[in-house]
């Protein structure tokens, strides 16, 4: 969606863009390389992506900004501009955060029961499936992961975490394939799970809800905002706002 989603954004090549999920900086450099003269801000919230970024973006103008996108009008303010040309959202997880095993996102890998976008703040996965209540458990589940053996899934969470900590990405991969009992053809039981606590977690639907509202605000007379959204719970919020 890459190439779309830059087309539509576009409108003043010398403009001001906000990435406001940067990443390791590949939107941002097709962005770049069409403007003349343009400024693109970048934005997120974990520190290894904005390393990454710098690094990518060295030949172009840019500012970026290790922030939770929810703070863009304090990003903006920080920066000194009022009015921007185009925001792009691309949401959801990272693939470098998928595939650095020690952050904990996914199933593909045993490693530590992370999950935080931003590891030096808010609870982790681990510390949340301990503390938390089976009832809240399956109700997050089932709300954010559209996951319908989220009772079952909650109940098996409470069960094992009381012979020991669950503490890997493995040990919850098997618990909740234990408590799945059909599966969906070619997914893996797991996915939605996760899916789940690292949306919770993470606060990603409030935070997005939040950052559309002030990057419509920002938009300059003609200015345009391009979202990439994966599944109904964040694309029900971009079609509202």
């Amino acid at each position: 969606m890459l190439e779309e989603a830059i087309e539509k954004l576009i409108t003043d090549v010398r403009g001001t863009y906000v990435d406001c999920t940067l990443g390791g900086g590949g939107h941002s450099s097709a962005i770049a390389s069409k403007l003349d003269g343009g400024l693109i801000v970048g934005i997120d919230r974990d520190q290894d992506a904005v390393e990454a970024a710098t690094e990518r973006l060295k030949n172009f103008n840019v500012r970026l900004v290790r922030s939770n996108f929810s703070r863009l009008d304090e990003v903006l303010d920080e920066l000194g501009i009022e009015q921007i040309d185009g925001a792009l959202f691309d949401l959801g997880v990272s693939s470098h955060q998928i595939d650095f095993a020690p952050r904990g996102f996914s199933y593909m890998h045993d490693a530590p029961l992370d999950m935080r976008m931003d590891p030096s703040s808010g609870m982790s996965a681990e510390e949340w499936l301990a503390t938390e209540t089976e009832e809240k458990i399956a109700e997050v589940i089932h709300r954010y992961g559209e996951e319908r053996f989220a009772v079952q899934i909650a109940k098996a969470v409470v069960a094992g975490r009381a012979s020991g900590a669950i503490n890997s990405t493995k040990q919850l991969a098997e618990i909740v394939a234990g408590a799945v009992k059909t599966r969906e053809k070619g997914k893996n039981p797991a996915t939605r799970t996760f899916q789940a606590i690292r949306i919770f977690i993470n606060r990603e639907l409030e935070d997005l809800e939040i950052a559309l509202g002030q990057a419509w605000v920002r938009l300059a007379l003609h200015g345009r905002m391009a979202v990439i959204s994966f599944h109904s719970l964040e694309d029900r919020i971009v079609k509202n706002i």
